[in-house]
């Protein structure tokens, strides 16, 4: 199969793909930019394509993106142009990172970055394919979920801000603060999210209402 055919091929494969992909070539120049490239990113392949502006719609002046990264092994850059990456765990010297775009296709997005090396068979480097996954729905989601546990744990704080000694009447139970006595019940509730109702005990009802007989012992 000649290298006409296998680049046909690579092409077909590329465009053909449900995956925004792009390929750099070894002078940080667009090789391909598939469709669903384009419609992710907003950028015409036209437009990118023999250029070295695949940073355009990501960032708002010239950087590395990942694959340049790959390309150039400049490892040591990643800390300052990303806040989460990591080295791939199936393809050697391949990157992982990920992070919030705030205008990416017109459209606040959560996008995942991965890019691996392209070898010839003779093991030299002639490119690198970097690949964009949007998953803004599912990080949203656990945003919003871990925005819920912290304010669980909010509550939860709150409603255990009663503690040590507390100054309590034995005999109605009035609770003293700052030298007045409040009521039990006004107490709690301004401590914590608990809210009251009021009834009456079997115990009780018998000794005010003793005439009443509406709780008997045996009840």
């Amino acid at each position: 199969m000649t290298t006409g055919t296998n680049t046909t091929i690579f092409a077909d494969l590329l465009d053909n793909s449900a995956v925004a992909t792009f390929v750099i070539n070894p002078e940080h120049r667009v090789m391909y930019w598939n469709r669903p490239c384009e419609i992710l990113t907003g950028l015409k392949a036209s437009a990118v394509i023999g250029t070295d502006n695949h940073w355009r719609p990501f960032y708002e002046s010239k950087r590395p993106c990942l694959a340049d990264i790959v390309l150039s092994g400049r490892y040591d850059n990643l800390p300052g142009l990303y806040t989460r990456f990591r080295k791939s765990v199936l393809i050697p010297d391949g990157l992982h990172a990920e992070g919030w775009y705030q205008e990416l296709g017109d459209q606040r997005r959560y996008i995942i970055f991965d890019a691996a090396p392209i070898r010839n068979s003779s093991g030299e480097l002639v490119g690198v394919i970097e690949t964009l996954q949007d998953i803004t729905d599912k990080k949203s989601a656990e945003e919003e979920k871990e925005a819920l546990i912290l304010k669980l744990q909010h509550i939860i704080a709150e409603t255990s801000a009663i503690s040590g000694f507390v100054s309590i009447c034995s005999s109605c139970k009035d609770i003293r603060e700052e030298n007045k006595w409040i009521p039990v019940e006004k107490y709690i509730m301004d401590r914590t999210e608990a809210k009251f109702t009021h009834s009456i005990c079997p115990g009780c009802a018998r000794k005010l209402y003793p005439e009443l007989n509406l709780f008997p012992e045996s009840a």
